[in-house]
């Protein structure tokens, strides 16, 4: 079987491959919902089935598959074994439709990019890998993908009577977001299997600053940007200059966002103003110690977020090529060039 390597599983070859999530259970959390003139009290109980039931893929109208299609822009990564199967077992087991070689688990996910939220839309292990640590493996690589993509949450969907799933993503972080009790029909509650929507969120974390962060954003920023005095050999640049009254200033006329870590520091921020047409960013900044996670484009594309979909301007310069390249991978393209003296020449740069 190999070292059972995660690889990629392309759409061209796995598009459309069955996913046989079947499972059988002894309990189910009981739904019990009661409304009042003023109040709705949702209660989910642990309980036991008389006996023991069974889910197979065949009881759904829509079984799951790699790559459907409403699930654009999807990625999956898998677990393939050297085994081929044959043409005649390859409806009964999990396999690539175009080479026949079986899958021993996978994980499936789609960006949800309107709310900057990545979505688990697929997440099985074959019976024959149980217990190897394998889901683990599979939800750390999502879990380092969303951190690197700057996502600020997963999210993904199980049932109320899948208690061993259930177990497994609370093991990993998840909590419980919310509940739909017709998602698969209209009695999904009285069959015990209501769908559960589990989060686990991102950390750190980004917010709207207050008036109250000024200052430890200011304390960030004399210290984020040395990097860049480092690259003209002086302390004398608008970023180590600003005072507090200048931030308080640039507060009230925009926005300032904080990047905020488990222990409540802040380690990033980023701050933009608009006007009709166009979205003005600045002081995008990451603590050192913090740098090359990903951070910068989190924030960056939070603050976007802010202001809907408007053009945004930012600038930095020509020798600030770290900056450039991230920019540019943003989207952003150099619009224009401003040289303020022989040493210091500005890049503007758009996204339209």
């Amino acid at each position: 079987m190999g070292d059972l390597k995660i690889i990629p599983l392309s759409k061209e070859e796995w598009k459309g491959t069955p996913i046989l999530m079947r499972y059988t259970t002894e309990s189910y959390f009981d739904v019990e919902i009661e409304e009042t003139p003023d109040a709705y009290h949702i209660d989910l109980v642990k309980k036991k089935f008389a006996s023991p039931v069974s889910h197979y893929p065949e009881e759904y109208d829509y079984p799951d598959e790699l790559y459907a299609d409403h699930w654009e822009g999807a990625e999956a990564w898998g677990i393939v074994s050297d085994e081929i199967v044959s043409e005649e077992n390859r409806r009964s087991v999990v396999c690539s439709k175009v080479t026949g070689q079986k899958l021993l688990a996978c994980i499936e996910c789609w960006p949800e990019t309107w709310s900057n939220r990545l979505l688990v839309t697929e997440l099985w292990v074959s019976d024959e890998l149980h217990r190897q640590g394998i889901g683990t493996r599979l939800m750390n690589l999502i879990k380092e993908k969303a951190q690197k993509d700057g996502r600020r949450a997963i999210m993904l969907e199980t049932q109320s009577c899948n208690v061993r799933a259930i177990a497994f993503y609370k093991s990993q972080g998840f909590r419980l977001m919310g509940i739909d009790t017709c998602n698969y029909g209209n009695l999904d509650v009285s069959r015990h299997e209501v769908r559960f929507n589990l989060v686990y969120f991102i950390t750190p974390s980004v917010g709207r600053a207050t008036v109250e962060d000024l200052p430890e954003i200011l304390k960030l920023q004399y210290l984020a940007y040395q990097s860049e005095a480092a690259l003209f050999g002086t302390q004398d640049i608008p970023p180590l200059k600003e005072t507090l009254d200048e931030v308080e200033e640039e507060y009230r006329k925009g926005i300032i966002l904080k990047m905020v870590d488990d222990d409540g520091r802040i380690i990033g921020s980023v701050r933009a103003h608009a006007d009709d047409q166009t979205v003005y960013i600045g002081k995008l900044m990451v603590h050192p110690d913090c740098r090359g996670r990903g951070y910068g484009k989190k924030l960056l594309s939070e603050i976007e977020r802010c202001y809907g979909n408007r053009r945004c301007e930012l600038f930095t310069s020509t020798r600030s090529v770290d900056n450039i390249r991230l920019y540019e991978k943003m989207g952003y393209k150099i619009f224009r060039e401003e040289a303020v003296t022989d040493e210091l020449v500005f890049v503007y740069m758009e996204k339209k």
